[in-house]
């Protein structure tokens, strides 16, 4: 059965439940003259790609990722149709059958995942959120300030497992059973005034009677009033640096993650009064 072309045939998105890629309803072999012909989806080699143009199978032995790429993938090797169907003075033939591609997530009609690609999958799932941000002064109190010099706090405010740390997943996706454990490593905080501060832990609440001196884990000075800043307030960005680690199937690894969080706080210049004689 003959198509016309009406566009390059592509392949079904992943399903973000399973982490795999289903076989497309119809399977389709370009030819020289711009259509294309039906083609078997999955025989002895593979499994079809329209988007490839080949048949793609899980490479075994599998070998290491090419210099620079992400590590949670697999190589694939992409293989012609047999004989008839393949055809140079009729088909076309890409320079890339009999070659592999390492590709993260896998390509249409394979069932099995690696353990990397299980872990990825897992951790797509996670609802992970930025953290509910703790300043001094309360930037969520009406009037709230600071002024320039006076020391500021910032923290976590009530961390949980989804906004912090420890939070732990396991099941069994693609063949392969993993358990991957999300936690906050650092707290990266941009202060709006060009300071940048990185701060290891979830920070010290602060409490009045501290009184004005510095947070002993994570603070900052401010050097300059907010007073020229949109809104007459700083920005405050709180970037959670996760640290997700996976094992399963007799690997494991480590995927990074970012959720952030904003806040805002008014600098105030402190005034100076000169009083007079007898006064």
């Amino acid at each position: 059965m003959t198509r016309n072309e009406a566009g390059k045939p592509g392949d079904p998105g992943v399903d973000p439940g399973s982490g795999l890629t289903p076989g497309p309803v119809e399977c389709l072999d370009k030819q020289l003259n711009g259509s294309y012909e039906v083609i078997t989806c999955q025989i002895d080699v593979g499994y079809w790609s329209n988007a490839r143009q080949c048949y793609q199978r899980l490479a075994d032995p599998q070998s290491p990722p090419p210099e620079g790429f992400d590590p949670v993938g697999a190589w694939y090797d992409c293989s012609p149709p047999p004989a008839p169907a393949c055809s140079p003075t009729g088909q076309v033939c890409l320079d890339q059958w009999g070659t592999s591609n390492w590709l993260l997530t896998p390509p249409p009609g394979i069932t099995t995942l690696t353990p990397g690609q299980a872990a990825r999958s897992l951790v797509a799932s996670f609802a992970l959120t930025g953290i509910t941000v703790g300043f001094a002064p309360d930037p969520t109190v009406a009037g709230s300030k600071s002024y320039v010099g006076v020391p500021i706090w910032m923290w976590a405010e009530n961390p949980t497992p989804l906004s912090y740390g420890p939070y732990v997943q396991s099941t069994t996706l693609g063949g392969v059973t993993i358990t991957a454990t999300a936690q906050v490593s650092s707290i990266v905080w941009n202060m709006g005034d060009g300071t940048t501060i990185a701060c290891a832990n979830a920070g010290t609440p602060f409490v009045v009677a501290y009184g004005a001196v510095d947070s002993p884990t994570c603070g900052h000075r401010y050097a300059r009033t907010s007073a020229a800043q949109p809104g007459g307030t700083f920005p405050i960005t709180a970037t959670s640096q996760w640290q997700v680690s996976w094992e399963g199937a007799g690997e494991s690894g480590m995927i990074p993650l970012t959720t952030t969080a904003t806040s805002a706080v008014r600098i105030n210049e402190i005034q100076s009064v000169n009083v007079g004689p007898g006064r």
